[in-house]
């Protein structure tokens, strides 16, 4: 997870896992906002030297932020996931995980 200090880590681990076909993935990329411009080099050099193992990943979640790099946001596949409209609706996504079993064991 990002945040206090983690960027010279992450570099670090984005280096390794690029050699060796590993995952990484940076949790929280909106609470190291300093960090974001270093994050926006690093996915720009990997664009476009890449050199690395083809089974190297990189995934990164954030909550929407002005700061986060456009050229990142670009560059990569996106995912989003928006809860429900509605305090009944989110209940009931919430509780559809559970079979009719284990509601019942509950005491």
């Amino acid at each position: 997870s990002l945040g206090q200090g983690q960027g010279p880590r992450a570099t670090k681990m984005i280096e390794t896992a690029c050699k060796e076909g590993t995952w990484v993935l940076l949790q929280n990329c909106h609470l190291a906002r300093s960090y974001m411009p270093q994050l926006e080099k690093i996915c720009e050099n990997l664009e476009e030297n890449f050199l690395g193992n083809k089974s190297f990943r990189l995934f990164l979640t954030s909550m929407p932020a002005p700061y986060f790099p456009v050229a990142v946001l670009q560059a990569g596949a996106k995912l989003t996931n928006e809860p429900p409209q509605g305090l009944r609706a989110n209940v009931r996504r919430s509780m559809s995980v559970f079979t009719k079993e284990e509601l019942e064991s509950i005491e």
